[in-house]
């Protein structure tokens, strides 16, 4: 009995202690994941503007929405676009692109 009792309380405390590892180490991987689809979708939008199609405003992918701004940087003379999100940890994220052109 004792000893069913000491393995008990040995897997109790090892999953008290991995548990909570494992579900940050899901929620990173997750995070990664949204940020590589937000710089994809950057790259997309990019390549969209290059071409002179038309570009989203927002777009909702797995959940979570990403939203698109353009807007002239007169410092550089560039057009800059940017793709803003907020992660599962609600951590907002912003990744910029520029592309020539004229206003």
């Amino acid at each position: 009995m004792v000893e069913m009792l000491l393995s008990v309380s040995i897997w109790f405390m090892l999953c008290v202690t991995l548990l909570p590892q494992l579900m940050l180490i899901i929620t990173e991987r997750r995070n990664t994941e949204i940020f590589n689809i937000g710089t994809q979708l950057l790259s997309e939008e990019l390549q969209k503007e290059y071409n002179r199609e038309p570009s989203l405003n927002h777009l909702v992918k797995y959940g979570v929405t990403y939203t698109f701004s353009k807007q002239f940087n007169e410092a550089l003379q560039k057009w800059e676009l940017c793709v803003t999100w907020e992660d599962k940890l609600s951590k907002t994220y912003e990744r910029c692109g520029y592309l020539n052109g004229e206003q």
